[in-house]
């Protein structure tokens, strides 16, 4: 049992510092942007309300309580407190960013990265809270790391279908111009300038009588 709480502990302090670096806010872009489609907005307000239950079921966590050594409680205590100061600056701030640029490809994958973190930040949390602390600590994170990973899925299947909607465009927009049509032949239309008589304007031939003949008398 004590060397799992080892491990345990060694796996929060490898994540620990790549956590607190993603919880420094980050400014939002100022780039106008077209508004989120509606899917967007039901993946964003799917990972608002699972970052929100995670933060108060954290403050509700009894770490000092647990039934481990005092160097493993200020770790894991430690570990709790970092993923409460990301949550409620860094998501707010990345959120704030993907909203503002229309849910770009760039900004998404920027929340998902720190989804990525805060997820396997809490589910290290979450199995501690399984076997040091009581029933009612580790189910609530056990529902929030549930529901932070479907999120967190979801903003997955969006930046994919993003891309590829950006893939496309591009593709369309480098693709060679179609060929032009060829010209048609102009018809070379010949003009007969040669004035056409008018008719009963021709005049006719005049005939000499034929010589009399003369006869001795």
């Amino acid at each position: 049992m004590k060397s799992a709480r080892k491990i345990i502990v060694h796996i929060a302090l490898m994540l620990c510092a790549s956590l607190m670096a993603m919880a420094q806010p980050q400014a939002p872009a100022s780039k106008a942007a077209q508004p989120p489609s509606p899917s967007l907005d039901a993946v964003v307000a799917e990972i608002q309300q699972a970052t929100q239950n995670t933060n108060l079921d954290l403050g509700r966590l009894h770490i000092d309580r647990w039934k481990a050594d005092a160097s493993d409680k200020a770790q894991f205590q430690q570990m709790a407190d970092s993923l409460r100061k990301n949550l409620t600056s860094a998501v707010p701030v990345l959120i704030t960013d993907v909203r503002s640029t229309g849910g770009s490809v760039s900004s998404t994958f920027k929340l998902y990265h720190n989804l990525n973190v805060v997820y396997e930040y809490l589910d290290s949390l979450t199995s501690a809270a399984g076997s040091m602390g009581k029933p009612d600590e580790y189910q609530p994170l056990n529902k929030d790391a549930a529901a932070l990973d479907d999120a967190r899925k979801h903003l997955s299947g969006y930046i994919e279908q993003a891309a590829s909607n950006l893939e496309d465009k591009l593709k369309a927009a480098t693709a060679p111009p179609p060929a032009p049509a060829p010209a048609a032949t102009p018809k070379r239309i010949v003009v007969d300038e040669t004035p056409t008589p008018k008719p009963g304007t021709q005049k006719k031939k005049k005939t000499s009588p034929p010589p009399q003949s003369s006869t001795p008398q």
